[in-house]
């Protein structure tokens, strides 16, 4: 038996067949890769999933679902990679990544900052280097300088609250 290409059904692949993928990939993590929601600290802010979206994407963060575990309850997962050529762990490439969970008061965020997974996969999976207190700071910097109000909820470090 011989297979052969069919070249012409290449111009269809960005419809149905790469959104049905991509949806079936996201089934799966949240059908076989789920886990309880850690209680971190967070912050709770008056927004629906759109608009904390929105707002964490005008400030250069992107959907990072596709590589992460999901957790339950989560509504976003967005994520923004950065550059450090001097951190002393010696790796250069971080994420800040942002959570949503849905809240009556609007959307529960919470926030750390983690070894890029896709350069240093061994170290994010580990998790020794997974630093909410900072990821948390900058969630909390980026809402005050976007004038967005927020109540603190869970065990806030003394320095933060």
């Amino acid at each position: 038996m011989a297979f052969d290409t069919d070249c012409g059904r290449l111009r269809h692949l960005p419809e149905t067949p790469i959104r049905a993928l991509r949806r079936s990939f996201w089934w799966v993590r949240k059908t076989f890769f789920s886990k309880p929601k850690p209680e971190n600290p967070a912050v709770v802010v008056e927004m629906d999933e759109p608009e904390a979206e929105a707002f964490l994407g005008e400030r250069f963060f992107e959907p990072g679902w596709e590589i992460s575990y999901h957790y339950h309850n989560e509504i976003l997962n967005v994520r923004r990679v950065r550059y450090v050529g001097d951190h002393p762990a010696g790796m250069e490439w971080w994420q800040t990544h942002v959570r949503g969970y849905d809240h009556p008061e609007g959307i529960e965020l919470t926030a750390h900052v983690e070894p890029e997974p896709a350069e240093h996969p061994d170290a994010h999976l580990g998790g020794e280097y997974v630093d909410v207190a900072r990821g948390n700071a900058t969630l909390v910097d980026l809402l005050d300088d976007g004038g967005v109000s927020f109540r603190r909820i869970g065990n806030w470090p003394e320095a933060t609250a």
